[in-house]
């Protein structure tokens, strides 16, 4: 498994107490998906809802919640996560007052809707805060593990909250509890939480791209909802479902074009990262499934109190407390990420296949309470490392909008689920009672159909759940899985008598932490230099592996997060020497090594890439850091007439940059076409000159990727020349001075006839002139010039008495 971390550096100061006001947020927004629907019925009854609308009190937030991720994580991208994260906050509990204080059914919805705003905002933020916050493996593991308790385990503290809540105090408690949690949030927030990544994200927001996905999450969510009450063929539910595809086709297509995407497509196109949305989604799906139908049961078969079912869902909290923290947290450096996910995945589907046994007489010690264990535990320990696979190697600028990903999965398919799940379990309750009704149903008939209902939806849980283990084992791979290394001892002596060892290896190394360039990378403890899959070189290990140096190995990975292959990289010591060199194979690892501790300057340079120079900072441990290198850029074009159209052959193209230096130049060919290579990013002048055209210049700004294209236009150049003869004997006349003026009376330009008494004048504009013959008594004479060339333009001089 992957455990690349966004950004790396300095350990971020009280980043353990930070953790708390982090969870301690995410924990409300969790809480609040489930604690409300405890107290809907109070709340209706209070305010007057009818049957028809009490709905609105889920679906108003999970609208605004679901629509409005993607554009929430991404605001917090562009203003700041720390920000993002703390405006969240005052907004959310904001929204919360005023829906515990509302004394209507608008009041109320509107600050459901505003709820899911805010939450929109804070949940990306605090998951992206997470994920740049801690970097160093074993800190991160234990952090996620933790998150991913609160995650997973949030909506049955929300149940046992919300039924505490509605029959001890009031229904508007349900609401009003976020407002004091918000504050300690808030106040903590401000003092601990820190943003490690510097800046802001410079790139505009994609404003189509907010618009359509918008528009198609809030369609597809409203579309399931629908559907879990009017069916999946009812006309409106269908017009949802088709619009949202339309719309989030869309989307893709725009953010594939656009230059500064909402999401850009490398987000999710990584496998890993894909594969942990889709498995976080389709897990999202059983345990909804599970939540919905074991409340069901609970309190319609076996007559428990909201606050008895909140209670009986402890276990499962427990369960995913204990598979977070002690299982995925523990073994998450040391095992792939898909040998914790596909077997906790598999766990919790044997955990909902025991409760497909549920009867209407079932214990719940015996039948339930195993149940839960054994799905808490599964979807503790895959969850965890899902949540950190969809934030890992992700660019700091990406980060928000990465985990809002994960809680979109989470919101799309907790929609789906219970939709999905609900339409099968009343399908195969009806069917049940009318299969088996001798008459009007019995409340026993009843129980049992309501039973069987829920057994068939839950084998359909325990499928998907499945599924989620077969995603993962297809798309995550397992590139953290450590290999034997394999030395070769043959290469020669390096300067200063330094023997060298070409290691290689069967596969790349596990890659611990990323170290952005310029950046400095926390030592990790990884025991003995590990494998390499490219040739790197090493000083010969004595018979001490501590005597000849410290390691300092990685991966170099370009823009779009690929491997760079045949990346040259140099470790320069303070004083300018060379201590060690190596070159990156198919998988972009090397490996160097330091002679001492301190500080050094480690040079990365690779065809097609901008060369990038960083301080790495050397201790006594092994040390990781990863180089990303920026592709260098392309710049192409046409030169044309701007009279005819035609391209012309053989124009000079000379591109300087903003100093004025020439970067490069080069000719055209037959189709009038030039191409230049292996630029850097930024805006250079493109200046043409060609025969018979004047000459042309334009500004170009060439973008950090890709090549760009321009088309430059060349005005036709006119040409004045002709002789200049002496006296009636009309003889050539030579050393004649001619000067030609332009019509405001401006001397454009001198020339001197030669032996044969010609001249000529190159590049004029078209225009009025006039052509001064001297060195006899003066002849002037007008002439025009237009597009093209004149006829040649003869003057005759003479001695006033000739």
């Amino acid at each position: 498994m992957s455990m690349t971390a966004p950004v790396s550096g300095p350990p971020v100061p009280r980043r353990w107490i930070a953790l708390v006001f982090i969870a301690l947020a995410q924990l409300m927004v969790v809480l609040d998906a489930t604690i409300v629907n405890i107290a809907l019925p109070s709340a209706q009854h209070a305010l007057g809802i009818s049957d028809a609308d009490r709905q609105w009190m889920i679906t108003a937030y999970s609208l605004a919640f679901g629509g409005l991720l993607l554009f929430g994580g991404r605001v917090g991208d562009l203003i700041g996560r720390k920000y993002a994260f703390l405006i969240g906050l005052v907004g959310f509990a904001a929204a919360s007052a005023v829906g515990g204080a509302a004394t209507g059914e608008g009041m109320l919805l509107a600050a459901r809707a505003l709820q899911g705003a805010f939450g929109a905002l804070l949940a990306p933020s605090a998951l992206s805060l997470l994920a740049v916050t801690f970097t160093a493996p074993a800190e991160r593991a234990k952090a996620f593990g933790i998150y991913g308790a609160i995650a997973g385990g949030g909506a049955a503290v929300g149940l046992i909250a919300g039924g505490l809540l509605t029959e001890y105090l009031d229904w508007r408690w349900a609401l009003y509890v976020n407002v004091p949690v918000a504050v300690v949030g808030l106040a903590g927030g401000a003092v601990f939480v820190r943003d490690p990544v510097a800046g802001r994200s410079r790139a505009r927001l994609d404003l189509p791209g907010v618009v359509l996905v918008t528009g198609g999450l809030v369609a597809l969510v409203y579309g399931f909802t629908r559907a879990e009450s009017e069916g999946w063929g009812e006309r409106g539910v269908v017009g949802l479902l088709v619009g949202a595809g339309v719309l989030l086709v869309a989307f893709t297509v725009v953010e594939a074009l656009t230059r500064t995407p909402l999401l850009p497509m490398r987000v999710i196109l990584d496998r890993n990262r894909g594969g942990a949305y889709l498995s976080v989604g389709l897990s999202v799906i059983g345990m909804f499934g599970l939540f919905l139908f074991l409340t069901y049961y609970l309190q319609t078969v076996k007559r428990y109190s909201p606050v008895e079912t909140g209670l009986a869902f402890l276990p499962m909290t427990a369960g995913m407390v204990t598979g977070s923290t002690q299982i995925s947290a523990r073994l998450m450096n040391q095992v792939p990420a898909r040998l914790l996910m596909v077997p906790g995945l598999l766990v919790a589907a044997c955990g909902v296949v025991l409760l497909t046994r549920l009867r209407v007489d079932s214990a719940y010690a015996t039948s339930v309470l195993p149940a839960q264990l054994l799905l808490g535990v599964g979807l503790g320990a895959a969850l965890m490392p899902a949540m950190n696979l969809a934030t890992a190697g992700v660019d700091a600028h990406d980060a928000g909008v990465a985990s809002a990903m994960v809680n979109t999965s989470q919101q799309v398919g907790g929609s789906l689920g219970t939709a999905l799940l609900n339409t099968i379990g009343a399908t195969a309750t009806t069917s049940y009672i009318a299969a088996h009704a001798q008459g009007p149903p019995s409340p026993a008939l009843t129980a049992a159909g309501l039973v069987h209902g829920f057994t068939v939806a839950l084998w359909w849980a325990v499928g998907v759940i499945c599924l989620a283990a077969v995603v993962v084992s297809v798309l995550v791979d397992s590139r953290g899985e450590r290999r034997a290394t394999r030395v070769v001892a043959e290469p020669g002596v390096r300067e200063g008598g330094v023997r060298e060892a070409v290691v290689t290896a069967e596969a790349p190394p596990p890659a611990r932490q990323l170290a952005s360039v310029g950046a400095r990378g926390e030592p990790v403890d990884d025991g003995p230099l590990a494998a390499r899959t490219s040739p790197v070189y090493a000083p010969m290990a004595s018979a001490d592996p501590g005597s000849f140096g410290t390691p300092v190995h990685g991966r170099v990975r370009g823009g779009d997060g690929a491997p760079v292959c045949g990346a040259a990289l140099t470790l320069i010591d303070l004083g300018g020497r060379q201590v060690d060199r190596a070159t990156t194979g198919v998988d972009g690892v090397y490996a160097l090594r330091a002679p001492g501790v301190g500080p050094y300057m480690l040079i990365t340079a690779a065809d097609g890439h901008q060369p990038q120079a960083a301080t790495v900072a050397v201790a006594h441990e092994p040390l990781h850091y990863d180089v990303t290198l920026s592709g260098t850029s392309g710049l192409a074009g046409v030169v044309r007439s701007a009279v005819t159209g035609a391209r012309v052959d053989g124009a000079i193209v000379v591109v300087t940059d903003a100093h004025g230096e020439v970067i490069a130049s080069a000719r055209t060919d037959a189709a009038g076409e030039f191409e230049f290579d292996d630029l850097v990013s930024g805006t250079f002048v493109v200046a043409v000159t060609a025969n018979g055209h004047r000459p042309g210049a334009l500004p170009v700004a060439v973008d950090g990727q890709g090549t760009t294209h321009c088309e430059v236009e060349l005005p036709a150049g006119a040409r004045v020349h002709g002789t200049v003869r002496a006296g009636s004997d009309n003889l050539l006349l030579s050393d004649a001075r001619v000067t030609l003026v332009d019509a405001a009376g401006n001397v454009v330009a001198t020339a001197t006839t030669g032996p044969d008494g010609a001249y000529a004048f190159e590049d004029l504009d078209p225009g009025t002139y006039t052509v001064i013959a001297s060195g006899y008594p003066p002849v002037a004479a007008a002439v025009m010039i237009g597009e093209t060339a004149p006829e040649p333009f003869g003057l005759t001089l003479s001695h006033p008495d000739e």
